[in-house]
């Protein structure tokens, strides 16, 4: 950590109006009301980030960014999340490195509220938020498009095989529908090959669609997924919707379903999970967000919890 955090002082060294140093915090208060003996009440930090971006003449700019988290084993871990180039080249950008991929980046800024859940690809590992590779994305219009050629094992993991993941994104228009008012509707897929065994090899892909409005206060939006993988032969679906209303300028309410089901061809094994809450914004940069998440699980007992999320930007 100490090595990143020099190379981030050694960046920010002689900021210009081309140059951004910023970051973003996660952290949270849980309470579980399932009625378990290993139920938890805990403060717990979830996800830093820092990012360097600038500029250069030529219409050439570069970002790095870092990531701090847990994983399941309860330990905290530092990765580089991004380490791109991207040059302006013909109507778009070409971008070499590591970098954020184009399968739910739309959708989560539709779902706008990552810091208190990600977005349903992302929560059921179905894609990562990453990956090392080359791409392209411009747009005609409204019209946006995006190609990547990656490893495909996302950026905490090494590439392991000789296959590379394509994917490939098309959405008609606005970007940030958490930001901005007006509509979205798109589609993302993935293809990736693996191997099964020694003697055989197989391929697994994901197919998105996707889409969102905002306006008079009002942000909403809907997903559908489907992951296949042919070497299992097990597929599976997510259906989820969120929907965001403004009732003042520093105060919102939210609410999220998502059903997934881990293999269609398996009965009783969906998941429901409804998050529902309040979002308030005392200070600039700093967002508190109190809630309630419920999970139903077909095949064993319903969880719920209270949480306070919080985020603060700089």
């Amino acid at each position: 950590m100490r090595k990143i955090l020099i190379i981030i002082s050694l960046l920010s060294i002689g900021l210009s109006n081309e140059t951004t140093l910023s970051g973003l915090v996660f952290f949270d208060y849980t309470f579980d009301l399932s009625d378990e003996s290993d139920g938890y009440n805990e403060f717990k930090f979830k996800r830093s980030y820092f990012t360097f971006e600038k500029s250069l003449p030529d219409g050439i700019s570069y970002k790095f960014q870092t990531d701090m988290g847990y994983k399941e084993d309860g330990k905290n871990y530092l990765f580089l999340k991004n380490a791109l180039v991207k040059w302006e080249f013909g109507n778009g950008n070409l971008i070499i490195g590591l970098q954020g991929m184009n399968v739910f980046n739309i959708s989560e800024k539709t779902w706008g509220h990552r810091f208190i859940e990600k977005t349903p690809i992302d929560l059921n590992k179905l894609a990562s938020s990453a990956d090392m590779g080359i791409g392209y994305a411009g747009n005609f219009n409204k019209l946006n498009y995006s190609v990547l050629i990656t490893n495909g094992g996302g950026y905490k993991e090494s590439e392991e095989d000789k296959y590379k993941k394509v994917s490939i994104q098309l959405f008609y228009g606005e970007k940030k529908l958490v930001k901005n008012d007006g509509h979205n509707f798109g589609l993302s897929c993935t293809f990736e090959g693996y191997d099964v065994d020694s003697n055989t090899s197989d391929s697994k892909s994901l197919i998105s669609v996707f889409g969102g409005f905002a306006g008079n206060g009002l942000r909403v939006g809907g997903e559908f997924d489907l992951f296949t993988d042919g070497g299992t032969d097990v597929d599976s679906q997510i259906i989820s919707t969120y929907g965001n209303y403004e009732v003042s300028d520093d105060l919102q309410t939210f609410l999220r379903i998502d059903k997934f089901d881990p293999d269609i061809e398996e009965d009783n094994d969906d998941e429901i999970y409804m998050i529902i809450g309040l979002i308030y914004h005392p200070v600039k940069g700093l967002t508190i967000a109190p809630n309630y998440k419920f999970l139903n699980l077909d095949n064993s007992d319903d969880k719920s919890m209270l949480a306070v999320n919080f985020q603060f930007k700089f």
